[in-house]
């Protein structure tokens, strides 16, 4: 590892530490956890391929062979006194329902209510678990490079291999939270893009929203624009933009049917509720020499009035680390020759076309498909999240063709590229709603300097953070929501970055080239590096001892 690589990761667990508290997560099959040790567990990936997501305020544990968890329950707080009794916290309401928690968090005007865990499974049913530390010493050691296993610790290879864009901070008034990353696969200029994030955690204080936006990835960032857009909107409906840059309202969603991966098994109830418990393709046993093992998904049936002419389809989706991983592997195979391929994409006019096209045909972005006339037809792709948020999406699809009551869509990315929380199609009439463009307030650098002008609009004059540890803190005015209505927020970026050569990865440029020629390639080549690693994670397994 080289001295300037070394000291970005040091400055990059400095900037953790500041805004998360030195976490530490690291991914484990059931191998290699010890019997006698509990676990704090962030996320779950079961042996059926059904990946939980647990609040990230109130883990669960993994105790005595099993995985213990719940759902936090949402109060509001203008109005609910709270007392307590022995161990227990009891809230009130304002309608008079009494709660009981064992703790609780305030945010804003509402109450995170945690119980004792309600829910369990054995670890039989486990394939993977991300487990929680908080050893900040540990941490610095281990990012400083004592060896860890393929399934190591998240900050590693975040530092070593993450390829996805700044990540955006909002506060809600105590701290910032992670609301996403910015314009994710925009890997050089000649494909910048525009990009639209749905946001959760941004709450208006002091007459403004607060945003941090952090380079945490071997990169240099371009941030040409960041625009707030806020969308005031009825209550009874819910708003979303397109990557088109289009507002839609959604006012009636249905839920699948019937959800199938590609394997047959029913994810029905995963994807039908935001609720942490997505789908993601399970890769244990593919076979990286079988075609049909390099991309996974879901086929989801929907209902359709006879005479719908168009359906909105919202998904809430995210990548998973893999994706991230693979990619910047990929990309390590060209060495020292890096730069100049990047030169030579630049000056290709087509790059944006084909850039797009290695996105979608290869799994990077999940692929939607309508069946249309007994065969499946593309109608577009969602762009890449990167893999430190869950995200929201919508896509519009002409329903010209498809007739009867029924409405069939395939989802399709590389096996286990993605995680899908929920999908859902509606058929109402977009609404009526007031959209602001929000600029920004005030701007400045980790080191004081005023950027407001670089992030006023989309005019080649960028904000550049070119190392791990950058970042820069924004402020924008919080125009007074009218009444009877309800505000989402979205934040408008447009940039792109440029990944550094990578020193990690041992240049193979002949398949690289192999895969250029054949695109596909990189799916096998995905394939064969993760069942590399779930062998590893896996560990050696038991012989049987002479007797």
């Amino acid at each position: 590892m080289n001295l300037r690589k070394a000291i970005s990761i040091l400055v990059l667990v400095a900037f953790i530490q500041s805004i998360t508290s030195c976490v530490t997560t690291r991914e484990r099959a059931p191998s290699m956890l010890k019997s006698n040790k509990t676990y704090k567990v962030v996320r779950i990936l079961k042996t059926s391929g059904e990946f939980i997501e647990l609040d990230k305020d109130g883990p669960g544990y993994l105790s005595d062979s099993k995985v213990f968890f719940n759902t936090p329950f949402i109060i509001p707080a203008k109005g609910t006194t709270v007392s307590a009794e022995k161990n227990i916290f009891v809230f009130k309401t304002a309608d008079g329902q009494i709660h009981e928690a064992i703790r609780f968090i305030k945010k804003g005007d509402t109450y995170k209510l945690f119980l004792n865990p309600t829910q369990s499974m054995p670890l039989s049913e486990v394939s993977m678990v991300w487990t929680r530390e908080t050893d900040a010493f540990g941490t610095v050691l281990l990012v400083a490079g004592v060896t860890v296993g393929a399934f190591g610790i998240l900050m590693l290879i975040v530092a070593l291999t993450k390829e996805s864009c700044p990540f955006l901070y909002a506060s809600d008034g105590m701290e910032f939270q992670l609301e996403g990353e910015l314009y994710s696969g925009a890997i050089f200029k000649g494909i910048e893009r525009r990009d639209f994030l749905k946001l959760h955690s941004a709450t208006a204080q002091e007459g403004g929203y607060l945003f941090k936006i952090a380079n945490e990835a071997d990169e240099t960032q371009h941030t040409d624009e960041l625009t707030l857009v806020a969308v005031d909107h009825p209550k009874e409906v819910s708003a979303y933009i397109g990557s088109d840059g289009v507002v839609h309202t959604i006012r009636s969603p249905l839920t699948p049917i019937l959800a199938k991966d590609f394997d047959g098994q029913d994810f029905t109830a995963s994807v039908s509720a935001v609720d942490g418990k997505m789908w993601s393709s399970n890769p244990v046993g593919k076979d990286p020499e079988n075609p049909d093992h390099w991309r996974s998904g879901l086929v989801l049936n929907f209902p359709k009035p006879p005479s719908a002419k168009e359906a909105k389809l919202v998904v809430r989706i995210g990548n998973t680390y893999w994706a991230d991983y693979s990619f910047g592997q990929f990309i390590g195979l060209m060495g020292n020759a890096m730069q100049s391929w990047q030169r030579e994409r630049e000056a290709d006019p087509a790059i944006r076309e084909k850039a797009e096209k290695f996105m979608s045909d290869q799994g990077i972005g999940l692929k939607v498909q309508v069946l249309r006339n007994e065969a499946w037809q593309d109608a577009g792709f969602f762009y890449p999240t990167g893999p430190f948020g869950i995200e929201d999406d919508i896509m519009v699809l002409p329903l010209e063709g498809i007739t009867g009551d029924s409405l069939t869509i395939r989802l399709q990315g590389g096996t286990f590229f993605w995680m899908i929380d929920y999908a859902a199609v509606d058929y109402s009439a977009d609404c009526e709603v007031n959209i602001a463009l929000i600029s920004p307030q005030e701007a400045s650098d980790h080191n004081g300097r005023d950027i407001k002008q670089l992030l006023l609009q989309a005019d080649g004059d960028y904000f550049v953070m070119p190392e791990i540890g950058n970042y820069a803190t924004i402020k924008y005015p919080a125009p007074p929501l009218p009444p009877g209505l309800e505000r989402s927020l979205f934040m408008r970026s447009t940039g792109y970055y440029i990944i550094h050569p990578r020193q990690d990865v041992k240049p193979d440029l002949a398949k690289f080239l192999a895969i250029r020629q054949r695109p596909e390639l990189f799916l096998k080549f995905s394939l064969e590096e993760l069942q590399k690693r779930i062998t590893a994670a896996q560990g050696p397994k038991e012989k049987n001892l002479p007797k």
